[in-house]
């Protein structure tokens, strides 16, 4: 596992973070965040499914292709949750099974700064820290944990094989 914050530049930062809290970029409403209808409500937007662009919103995740080593994307999506009376914690999952176990990695961006985190079932804490990135193999069991100090949490999900794997 590694962290790495202010991966993004500042201006790519602001940019991004301006287009996502923006009033014209379309969120979907989801009744489930692990499992459908498992009472985890989230807003979502796919950038890319199955490794094909959902999108028209592409160019701002043009500065994480490098700085992630992105060879192939097979999934990236933006969540938002909404602040909670309590942190609670979804199920533990991984967001993806690939075919015959292909490698792959996750990571996981917080656009936001705020009390929620990502729990590994190996016992590790990672805090939405703003401009932070949390990379891990897409097979490490985790789960996210909301947030009661701020109207809400956003993180864009990356499920990728990296540059050098293919």
């Amino acid at each position: 596992m590694k962290v790495i914050d202010n991966l993004l530049d500042k201006n790519d930062f602001i940019k991004l973070v301006d287009k996502l809290n923006g009033p014209e970029f379309p969120w979907y409403f989801l009744k489930g965040k692990v499992h459908a209808d498992d009472g985890h409500y989230q807003m979502c937007h796919n950038f890319f499914l199955e490794g094909k662009p959902q999108s028209q919103y592409l160019t701002i995740l043009d500065p994480f292709i490098t700085k992630l080593n992105i060879g192939k994307v097979i999934r990236i999506k933006a969540n938002i949750t909404f602040k909670k009376n309590t942190n609670e914690e979804t199920d533990m999952h991984t967001d993806l099974k690939r075919v015959g176990n292909e490698k792959f990695k996750t990571a996981v961006f917080y656009c936001n700064t705020n009390n929620g985190s990502t729990l590994f079932k190996s016992g590790e804490k990672i805090l939405s820290k703003e401009n932070r990135v949390v990379i891990f193999d897409g097979d490490k069991l985790h789960c996210g944990v909301s947030c009661t100090d701020k109207d809400r949490r956003i993180v864009i999900n990356f499920n990728y094989i990296e540059k050098s794997s293919w």
